[in-house]
C-alpha cells in the first residue's frame, strides 16, 4: 500500500512538472527590439543667434516607419545661417505622454538617423546627404557608445535663398548591424519623414 502511495504521489509530482514545462514554453516571449511608436516628429532648428523654426510631422494613430499617414509641416531657413538641429519625438498614445528620443538615447548603439536634402541646399554639409550614399557628408554632434553616429543633433549651414526644396529624415533601428558601413538598407526604419523646405534671405 505504501509502495502504491509513493508511486501515485511521483507520478503526480511528474504531471505536474510536465504541466509546469508546458505552461512555460506556451507563454511567447517579450520581442525584443521592436521599433518605435511615434505620434509626433518634430525638427527644431535653432540658430546661432537663438532664433528657432520648428516643423512637426503628425500621425495621431501612432504610423510606423513608411506605413504612417503623417501631416507634415513645411519649413523655412535663413539663407547663410548655421542651425542645430534636434528633435522632440513622442508618443501620444500612451499615458503619460512618451518621450521616445530616451529609449532612442538609452539604445544609441541600435539607432541612427539618416539625412536626404535638395542638392547643395545647405553650404554645409555640401551634397544631398546620406540616405542614398551611405558615405554623403553629415555634420553629426552626437555618438554612440562606439563612437558612431547617432543624429539626434547635427549642424547645418544654409546656402542661398532655395524655394521649393526637401529636406528628409531616416530613423533606422539597427540592433547588432549598426557599424562604420551599415546603411539605412541595414535592420529596420523607425520612420522615413519628407519635409517641404524653403530658404529665403
Amino acid at each position: 500500500m505504501k509502495k502504491q502511495n509513493k508511486l501515485s504521489q511521483l507520478l503526480m509530482l511528474m504531471l505536474i512538472l510536465t504541466i509546469g514545462f508546458s505552461c512555460q514554453e506556451a507563454e511567447a516571449p517579450e520581442e525584443e527590439n521592436e521599433v518605435e511608436i511615434f505620434t509626433d516628429i518634430e525638427l527644431i532648428f535653432t540658430a546661432e543667434d537663438g532664433t528657432v523654426v520648428r516643423a512637426l510631422a503628425e500621425d495621431p494613430t501612432g504610423g510606423l516607419a513608411v506605413n504612417s499617414s503623417f501631416t507634415v509641416q513645411p519649413f523655412t531657413l535663413k539663407a547663410n545661417t548655421t542651425y542645430t538641429l534636434t528633435f522632440e519625438l513622442l508618443n501620444r498614445l500612451v499615458t503619460p505622454v512618451e518621450d521616445v528620443q530616451e529609449e532612442i538615447l538609452d539604445e544609441a548603439d541600435e539607432h541612427q538617423m539618416f539625412f536626404e536634402f535638395t542638392n547643395n541646399a545647405f553650404a554645409s554639409p555640401t551634397g544631398n546627404g546620406n540616405i542614398q550614399d551611405r558615405n554623403g557628408a553629415i555634420n553629426y554632434l552626437d555618438f554612440d557608445q562606439n563612437d558612431l553616429p547617432l543624429g539626434l543633433r547635427t549642424s547645418w549651414t544654409t546656402g542661398g535663398p532655395l524655394e521649393n526644396g526637401t529636406f528628409r529624415v531616416w530613423l533606422a533601428h539597427q540592433p547588432g548591424v549598426k557599424t562604420a558601413f551599415s546603411s539605412v538598407n541595414d535592420g529596420d526604419v523607425d520612420f522615413d519623414i519628407t519635409f517641404s523646405m524653403t530658404i529665403e534671405e
